[in-house]
């Protein structure tokens, strides 16, 4: 796929590109020395990808949410790789609104009225498009997930391999990054997928022993002491089944004993329950702690940096207000619960004062005062003991799953094992090296040294990708600025082997790349210029390439031909700016 077209409705400078090389030139031509990003030949990435329908809300994006572009309709025409041409039309009013119209032939003008062949919703879009473009490598990807390796502007310079928009985790572009260098990218996602569960099953592990107050190491001495209370709340049990206060009135003994007590005893038991757990909550609401411990901070952030050593960690002051947040949560649940049981415990107690008053009247009848009594210690001795007996069994059952989750990240463990085994295996073949060599051979062409893509498995068994110079010479350390410019290259480099690599399959046939030849020795200039036409000759590809005229070099103006140039940009007025407008 290259770009034919990019035009609009209103304000715009219409551009049609090259099928070869293109130069968005930026013509300096004032003495106010405006910031040249303002005229916009960065900005035009955004155009493109926009039109390649990339995601857009209005109140963050940061161009073409500004209210000059409201009523704005832009459209592109891309030639696809089957030689047919096909125009988009998306609007700023209607973003979610995408138009398409495939044609033989490329239009001979910037037409606005179009008979279009459909239109659809974004989601829609996105699934025809990518039929339209029909790639035929990267079967598990669609269309977006690469193209910005071929829109790459200054921000995504920063590294060669993670651009700027995968600021995610690791799976979010690793697996991706793999299956473009020939391997297979499954075994990246499956593998940090299942360390990502272990994450999480280590979690509940964590936190059902900080609410259950549990060691796993005390299963089997619980379980016998389970057995021992069950046997009391047996023996006790059995003493109340023959327990009898007058043997000559049974009626007033079944009573007392069937109607009754057995109210009671479920109501103590309840109230007991209910006892317990008031205590509980209160001695939880106790522990917690409004102000945060830095220790324990400090110790968070070891333990998220133990899996994720790549990962971006949390501003400080965030993780403190997620903890407060946590803890806030916590202690308004523990409240609302805690008054909702002393509601419960008052009930209860009001009932028991009126079956007790109802005990009392049967009571009158006994005259073994001492039986009686007996008996009630009984009665409080069984539902003592069945408390107890459910604590233990909760415990028990709290140790039991968390054995259980802990079997299951053994398992995953191992699993874990052997993906990092396949992995090791995968790189052993080296499926990267034709994609090297060429990256190899464009940055010999350019800078004559040796430049090499390497891939390794790092402590954690993770694939690192790594592109560096292998000269003696130290390009990146010469100063700041050039450093940044001589990765710049690595970037370029890449972004090329990529296309050179697969120019025999249905993929991008074009690349933008903004700023490049900002702070390079004119020689060097000159090298890759003539270096990059040729390969776009050779391979058929397009090529992008944005400057302003100062980086034209001096020996050579006319590197950069008339018939190059498909956007003029200066700076005298907001005529010679991509918008016609500032702002």
């Amino acid at each position: 796929m290259k770009i034919s077209k990019i035009y609009s409705n209103k304000n715009f400078k219409n551009i049609e590109f090259n099928e070869n090389f293109n130069a968005i030139v930026a013509f300096i031509e004032s003495d106010k020395k405006e910031d040249t990003h303002n005229l916009g030949k960065t900005s035009l990435i955004r155009v493109i990808d926009f039109l390649l329908l990339s995601s857009f809300d209005k109140n963050t994006d940061k161009l073409l949410g500004n209210d000059i572009f409201i009523g704005q309709e832009f459209y592109g025409e891309l030639k696809l790789n089957n030689g047919k041409y096909l125009l988009i039309k998306r609007s700023i009013n209607t973003p979610t609104k995408i138009s398409f119209k495939l044609n033989d032939s490329k239009l001979n003008d910037f037409e606005l009225d179009i008979d279009w062949d459909e239109e659809l919703t974004l989601k829609k879009a996105k699934a025809r498009l990518n039929d339209y473009l029909d790639f035929n490598i990267l079967p598990n990807w669609d269309y977006r997930k690469s193209i910005t390796y071929f829109l790459r502007s200054q921000q995504d310079y920063l590294d060669v391999f993670k651009l700027n928009k995968f600021k995610g985790k690791h799976k979010d572009w690793k697996p991706f990054v793999f299956d473009l260098l020939g391997f297979d990218g499954k075994l990246i996602l499956e593998k940090l997928e299942i360390e990502e569960e272990i994450d999480t099953l280590k979690g509940k592990v964590k936190t059902l022993k900080l609410e259950a107050q549990i060691d796993t190491s005390e299963k089997d001495r619980l379980e016998g002491l389970l057995e021992i209370k069950k046997n009391e709340l047996f023996e006790v049990r059995k003493l109340i089944d023959r327990f009898n206060f007058f043997k000559e009135d049974i009626q007033t003994n079944k009573e007392l004993v069937e109607q009754i007590d057995v109210q009671l005893q479920a109501f103590n038991t309840d109230r007991y329950r209910i006892s317990y757990e008031i205590n509980k909550i209160e001695s939880s609401l106790s522990d917690i702690i409004d102000d945060i411990d830095n220790k324990t901070i400090s110790d968070l952030f070891e333990e998220v940096n133990l899996y994720y050593p790549q990962q971006l960690k949390k501003e400080y002051n965030d993780l403190i207000s997620f903890q407060k947040s946590l803890t806030i949560e916590r202690k308004k649940y523990l409240l609302e619960t805690l008054t909702e049981l002393k509601g419960e415990y008052s009930d209860l107690n009001s009932k028991i004062r009126v079956i007790e008053n109802q005990k009392g009247e049967l009571l009158s009848l006994l005259t073994q005062k001492d039986s009686y009594q007996k008996f009630k210690e009984y009665q409080k001795k069984t539902v003592s003991l069945e408390v107890e007996v459910e604590r233990i069994d909760d415990k028990i059952q709290a140790i039991d799953n968390s054995l259980i989750i802990e079997n299951d990240i053994a398992e995953k463990k191992e699993s874990i094992t052997n993906y990092i085994l396949a992995l090791k295996d995968a790189l052993s073949e080296r499926k990267h090296s034709n994609i090297n060599k060429i990256f190899n051979s464009i940055i010999k062409e350019i800078l004559d040294t040796n430049a090499l893509i390497s891939l390794k498995l790092n402590n954690h068994g993770n694939i690192e990708f790594n592109a560096d110079y292998q000269n003696k010479v130290d390009f990146l350390n010469t100063s700041e600025s050039q450093g940044t410019t001589y990765k710049k290259l690595l970037c370029v480099a890449f972004d090329l082997s990529l296309l050179v690599n697969f120019s025999d399959k249905s993929f991008y046939k074009f690349v933008y790349h903004d700023g490049v030849l900002e702070g390079l020795d004119d020689r060097i200039k000159i090298r890759y210029i003539k270096f990059v036409k040729e390969l776009c000759e050779k391979y058929d590809l397009q090529y992008i390439v944005t400057l302003i005229d100062s980086d034209l070099p001096k020996d050579m103006p006319n590197l950069i031909e008339e018939n190059d140039i498909c956007l003029r940009l200066n700076d005298k007025d907001n005529n010679g700016k991509l918008f016609l407008n500032s702002f």
